[in-house]
């Protein structure tokens, strides 16, 4: 059975989650939830609530399918400055119609000094399968 976040209306869904700069396992990266199959995923916001503040390097990343980048890239959202980056598009395998349930693992990548402070929230918007 899926675990994979599906309303039966037809209407925009969303995943929901945070990041954090001190979340367990962020540097390899952390499951957060699941996408279902069929999906397509429509964009995806980051609102930076906390900026990041590592030394040199401050890089969150989105991706499913064993990809660390193909939902939000390090290019796609400002995180060492509060703010919201709105409607970043997919790439690769989450560009289309999703094979199967995939799930969405984040990333936090840091260089220079270690950072103390750093979360960020993100909203990807999707349009289930409704006939799966």
């Amino acid at each position: 059975m899926s675990t994979a976040r599906k309303n039966a209306a037809q209407l925009v869904h969303y995943l929901r989650f945070a990041i954090n700069w001190n979340d367990a396992g962020i540097a390899a990266g952390v499951n957060k939830q699941t996408l279902p199959a069929g999906a397509i995923l429509i964009g995806t916001d980051v609102l930076v609530v906390t900026p990041f503040n590592a030394g040199t390097t401050n890089d969150v990343t989105v991706g499913i399918g064993g990809v660390a980048n193909n939902v939000v890239t390090t290019a796609d959202a400002v995180e060492t400055a509060a703010g919201l980056t709105q409607n970043i598009k997919p790439s690769g395998i989450a560009a289309v119609p999703l094979v199967a349930d995939s799930v969405v693992k984040a990333t936090f990548t840091q260089t220079g000094g270690a950072a103390t402070a750093g979360k960020a929230i993100v909203i990807i918007k999707y349009v289930p399968d409704n006939d799966l």
